[in-house]
């Protein structure tokens, strides 16, 4: 009966150290898993930054050629003498109007952009929680094969009958 409660003990104790081992394994992936969502996000908010730059670029490029064309319509007119005419105001008026419309434009696809990117990062977010979940998961799964085996064994020791 000694051998037997000698190698239930060493059983017990090997299983508790693979529960040790799943726990810290299970540990270091959700710690992985949390440096990865970490660094994804800081990857969408940079790339949202660098989208919101291209944008207001663009914005500005664009309210620059409106400006440069509104001076040489204005400057035609002048030549031509027929300053404040109706087709000098209707093509300064047409310029802003399409200017206008193309800010708006820009600013509705940033707008896009930026919902799509926190979509997106909520969705990673959920990801990585699952993922937590599930390593938790295992290392709890671990530890209660550890402690129904450590049972199991010492319980099958404890059932057999003493030889006559």
């Amino acid at each position: 009966m000694g051998l037997e409660l000698i190698l239930g003990g060493i059983s017990a104790i090997v299983g508790i150290f693979g529960a040790i081992g799943q726990a810290n394994a299970a540990g270091q992936a959700a710690q992985a898993q949390r440096e990865a969502a970490a660094a994804q996000k800081e990857a969408n908010a940079i790339e949202g930054a660098a989208n919101q730059n291209n944008a207001t670029d663009s914005r500005r490029q664009r309210v620059r050629e409106a400006r440069i064309r509104r001076a040489q319509i204005i400057a035609a007119s002048e030549n031509a003498g027929t300053t404040k005419s109706s087709g000098q105001v209707g093509a300064v008026g047409a310029l802003s109007t399409n200017l206008s419309g193309l800010l708006g434009q820009s600013l509705g696809q940033s707008a896009a952009a930026k919902g799509i990117n926190a979509a997106n990062q909520n969705g990673a977010d959920a990801i990585g929680r699952a993922n937590q979940a599930n390593a938790d998961g295992a290392a709890i799964g671990a530890w209660t094969s550890v402690i129904q085996s450590g049972i199991g064994g010492f319980q099958s020791i404890f059932d057999k009958k003493p030889k006559s």
